[in-house]
């Protein structure tokens, strides 16, 4: 039996920037990469074509996180290959130049001979950096195959050659696809997170252990294991939503889980207790939720957690229920006050006219809406006269002037006066006052360096963000804070960032099972909208409209 040869793996530019832990951080230790890697090195060879150096090298000089990334990559590069000097000939002969043991793999930096793309039948131009790499490709399977990589191979044998122990490692499709022209195969490196844990499990479960968990607000876990012996490992703050079966759902006396307002059919695992509890801050949270979703998400919010992580649509309650929930936190004393952090994309204050304030101005706009409509639901005078606007509002001629008197008054004038102001106008001043006391905006670079010591941060759109800046932003959290990284991981606009290695998958994945963390996924179920958007949400899933036939031309 002929020995297996080792896999040699071309890597991309793009995978190193990245993923820059493909290449080791040698020091006094040798670190492996973080979470679990889509494709296993043992025993492989990594090759880094000299054009990803040249790549690297452009890269490095942007103020941007791929030069930040870019500049990492070529210091680990010169750390691996700080050893003696091999001759052409071995090089070409893929002998590993650096071998790190702690992992398994061998690495080798790879030149490409100048005849070799001038003999090619595929000479991709100097400035053509996908092309030089698939051209570094061609030179591997042909040094596998013990043909000549000095341009004297016939140029057919090349094109013609079948390796699958060469591959070329990039999340490019539009290079991937001009490999496999080339006969060069591909695959994507990512890294795999746990991304079916969603923070929220759905169980049925048996009679005695839902009667129990109703009555006495607990299960210890020795308890759920001998009852459910089946079900995979709980995980630490996980939600579970018990159900019965619907064939024989026979619930508690006078109990009917429809109508609980304090969802008492789900419970929290809490890790140094050791049990399944009940949720305990719902009946006090100042947004009564309308769904399983909401009423975790606002558990987690109110709970004692550091970090809570909610990914969801838009219109699920993210912002609106961690706004309000800041501004009634900030009252009762738990924080000095609210800070957001707009992770939103190719953002450039500098280019917008007026002070750091008004140019932060579209990004508090979600906040006071939310503010605004917390408070006309919620005070009970606000509330009343709405209600009595609505029913006996302004109209026709005589409303207009009333109208026009009402905006002539000043903030200066007496309160009986100020109370003839117009409703919109008074609401907005008190949210622009609420707002001024207890929240700010800071922008992601502003960020930097900062320690968020006794405030609720709130990160939005933190799907928009890569790995590094996500780092960064997540060690922000100061002493008796709390973080809420919020996003819809479906809704990415950042180049080099996309499903699976975005800020909120890496973050979920680095803090994941650790009782200081709470992570909520909210789905479609729990949007908040008016129901022609639901309408329109329902019909855009692709479920066909039936449409009147036409019988104008009937006879």
């Amino acid at each position: 039996m002929s020995e297996k040869k080792m896999v040699s793996y071309v890597i991309d530019t793009n995978v190193i920037i990245d993923y820059v832990d493909i290449l080791p951080k040698l020091g006094d230790d040798e670190v492996a990469e973080p979470a679990d890697p889509s494709i296993d090195f043992t025993s492989a060879r990594l090759i880094i074509p000299s054009t990803v150096i040249r790549e690297l090298s452009k890269f490095k000089k942007e103020h941007s996180e791929r030069g930040k990334a870019s500049r990492e990559a070529l210091k680990r590069i010169r750390k691996l290959f700080k050893v003696k000097c091999k001759t052409m000939k071995e090089i070409y002969g893929l002998e590993e130049t650096a071998n790190v043991e702690a992992l398994g793999r061998m690495y080798a930096l790879l030149p490409i001979h100048k005849n070799f793309r001038k003999q090619s039948p595929f000479a991709p131009a100097d400035n053509d950096m996908d092309g030089q790499i698939i051209l570094a490709a061609l030179v591997v399977k042909c040094a596998n195959a013990a043909l000549p990589v000095d341009g004297t191979a016939d140029p057919d044998a090349v094109m013609e050659l079948q390796d699958e122990n060469v591959i070329l490692i990039t999340n490019d499709n539009g290079l991937a696809e001009r490999a496999w022209e080339r006969g060069v195969l591909t695959a994507e490196y990512r890294h795999q997170y746990p991304d079916d844990y969603t923070g929220i499990r759905t169980v049925v479960v048996p009679y005695e252990l839902y009667k129990n968990f109703i009555n006495l607000h607990r299960i210890e876990l020795s308890e759920w294991q001998a009852a459910m012996p089946n079900e995979r490992r709980l995980v630490a703050n996980e939600f579970i939503v018990m159900k019965m079966d619907a064939s024989n759902a026979i619930y508690p006396p006078n109990y009917d889980p429809q109508s609980d307002p304090y969802f008492t059919y789900i419970g929290r695992y809490d890790v140094d207790e050791e049990a399944i509890v009940g949720l305990k801050h719902v009946s006090s949270f100042p947004v009564k939720p309308k769904s399983v979703g909401q009423a975790v998400y606002a558990e987690a919010l109110a709970g004692d957690f550091d970090v809570v992580i909610c990914t969801g649509p838009a219109g699920s309650g993210k912002t609106y229920m961690s706004s309000i929930y800041a501004y009634q936190a900030c009252k009762d004393g738990r924080y000095l006050g609210a800070t957001v952090v707009p992770c939103e994309v190719n953002k450039s204050y500098g280019a917008l006219p007026g002070d750091l304030n008004e140019k932060l101005d579209p990004d508090v706009q979600p906040i006071k809406n939310a503010l605004r409509n917390y408070l006309l639901k919620n005070d009970p005078k606000l509330g009343r006269e709405l209600e009595k606007m609505r029913k006996n509002g302004f109209s026709g001629e005589n409303g207009c002037k009333k109208a026009k008197k009402c905006r002539d008054y000043s903030e200066d004038e007496d309160n009986e006066a100020s109370e003839k102001r117009p409703l919109k106008l008074r609401v907005n001043d008190r949210v622009d006052l609420i707002f001024d006391n207890w929240f700010s905006v800071v922008p992601v670079d502003n960020a930097r360096g900062r320690d968020f010591a006794y405030e609720f941060v709130e990160y939005d759109e933190f799907q928009d963000q890569n790995i590094a800046r996500a780092d960064m932003l997540i060690k922000r959290i100061g002493e008796n804070g709390k973080v809420v990284i919020t996003g819809d991981i479906q809704q990415i606009h950042a180049p080099y960032v996309d499903i699976w290695n975005n800020g909120i998958v890496y973050v979920g994945s680095l803090l994941y099972d650790y009782k200081r963390v709470v992570r909520v996924s909210l789905s479609k179920e729990d949007v908040w909208r008016h129901e022609v958007v639901k309408e329109i949400a329902r019909r855009q899933e692709g479920k066909r409209i039936p449409v009147p036939e036409d019988t104008t031309n009937e006879e």
